[in-house]
């Protein structure tokens, strides 16, 4: 299909108001305050339901400032935010999966056991013939099975401190080489939040309790008229007229356009580190099963291995691409040209300018996962076929499991008592045929 990106943000946007609609308030209002945007006092808290949750504060004169108390500890952005960190608590340390994961392991071990009554059985049987002296090939493998099933947990640790290590160079690389002071008509590019530090990022990951304001801001840009004319059809809307037609100036509507479009990126960003971590938690639970897989014979298990260590270093490493995109992308932008003042279309280029590179700046941090192979439906295709290939090895361990368990089954007397009078009832007719033929013949 040649217009995926197109259909998925078409599909992404009411999914993104509805999450707007259901996302609790971050902090909690006064019952008399001064609307940001008209000016006057806003009524009761039990009036303020139009208003989607947003955790800036309002000033008395009118303006609203951000509430760094609360946005420095939102889970998607913030400091030590999922965006930037893996953390433990979420995935393998993850009471759940630390419970789910050990009776995987106890799966695994199971998985092996007939594999290694197989191949016993085919080294006693062939000890002292050439027939069977292949049998020897699959101890390797079984020893390498087991191993790795004993170290799995200690092997996911290994990869996640691995990946956090990665991640905090990434850092302590921005630390040194922080977002260029890049400025249009003395206007900073807003890549970090008024009043924060050069070395955050939450003036273009837009944080979580922060959606709220810009979809409040954004709705300014309709008109009152046009949004009373649909509430009479869809009275819901009419909740929303208080908060239109706020807007003044053609610079006043390109700002709002570029927030709102960094909030939809920002929560298209979110999906892909909440889809993340849901992927990784798949493939620690998988880890054991995978590796127990790799003692069945007839190359079932190394498969299954190999596609999962594809699927879960892909999944794991893509947060390292993705922060080492957003730190040092704005650094390789060339100079940014100085708008000119024109009669009429004041601000309008300058305001284009400056939303241009964090805009861009998302825009590739989102393609990221695609670049290496681990985007959504990838992901998930991928998940789906080491589950599949699991299942698959799993029935053949168990198969080969119950042959191997009861090797003289198709040698029993009860067999044999089958087959023999057959063949000795086809050897004494054929005598009898013969003697008749001969007397016949004499």
């Amino acid at each position: 299909m040649k217009h995926k990106s197109f259909y998925f943000l078409m599909f992404s946007a009411p999914v993104f108001f509805l999450l707007m609609l259901l996302m609790p308030a971050s902090i909690a209002k006064a019952s008399n305050t001064v609307s940001p945007i008209t000016g006057s006092f806003l009524p009761s808290r039990a009036q303020q339901n139009w208003q989607f949750p947003c955790s800036d504060i309002l000033n008395t004169n009118g303006t609203s400032r951000h509430a760094e108390n609360v946005i420095s500890k939102d889970w998607f952005s913030g400091t030590g935010g999922r965006f930037s960190n893996t953390y433990a608590a979420d995935t393998y340390a993850f009471p759940q999966v630390a419970t789910l994961f050990g009776y995987m392991e106890i799966l695994a071990f199971l998985l092996i056991t007939p594999s290694t009554l197989l191949l016993g059985y085919q080294v006693m049987l062939g000890a002292s013939t050439f027939r069977y002296a292949g049998a020897l090939e699959g101890l390797p493998r079984v020893v390498l099975s087991g191993a790795g099933v004993a170290v799995s947990f200690a092997l996911v640790q290994l990869l996640f401190n691995l990946e956090n290590t990665f991640t905090t160079a990434m850092l302590l690389l921005h630390v040194e080489l922080p977002f260029p002071r890049s400025a249009i008509n003395g206007v900073p590019v807003a890549y970090t939040l008024p009043g924060e530090p050069v070395t955050s990022f939450r003036g273009m990951l837009i944080p979580m309790s922060r959606w709220g304001c810009t979809v409040n801001d954004f709705a300014g840009i309709f008109s009152p008229t046009l949004i009373a004319d649909f509430a009479s059809d869809i009275p819901l809307l009419s909740n929303f007229v208080p908060l239109t037609g706020s807007v003044n100036t053609m610079a006043d509507l390109i700002r709002r356009l570029g927030e709102m479009a960094l909030t939809a990126l920002s929560a298209l960003l979110w999906l892909q580190v909440f889809a993340r971590i849901l992927l990784l938690n798949f493939y620690i639970l998988i880890t054991p099963l995978a590796f127990g897989c790799w003692a069945l014979p007839g190359g079932i298990g190394q498969n299954v291995v190999r596609q999962w260590g594809k699927g879960f270093l892909s999944i794991l490493f893509v947060q390292v691409v993705q922060v080492f995109i957003l730190t040092t992308l704005p650094l390789l932008l060339p100079p940014l040209p100085q708008s000119f003042v024109a009669t009429g279309g004041e601000g309008i280029l300058q305001g284009l300018l400056l939303q241009f590179p964090p805009i861009l700046t998302l825009c590739v941090t989102l393609m990221a996962p695609t670049l290496v192979g681990a985007s959504i439906n990838k992901a998930l295709g991928r998940a789906s076929s080491v589950a599949k290939e699991v299942v698959v090895a799993v029935g053949t361990g168990i198969e080969t499991g119950r042959r191997s368990m009861s090797p003289t089954k198709e040698a029993s007397p009860e067999d044999n008592n089958i087959e023999e009078p057959y063949v000795a009832g086809e050897k004494w007719a054929l005598t009898r045929r013969s003697r008749e033929r001969n007397r016949l013949s004499e």
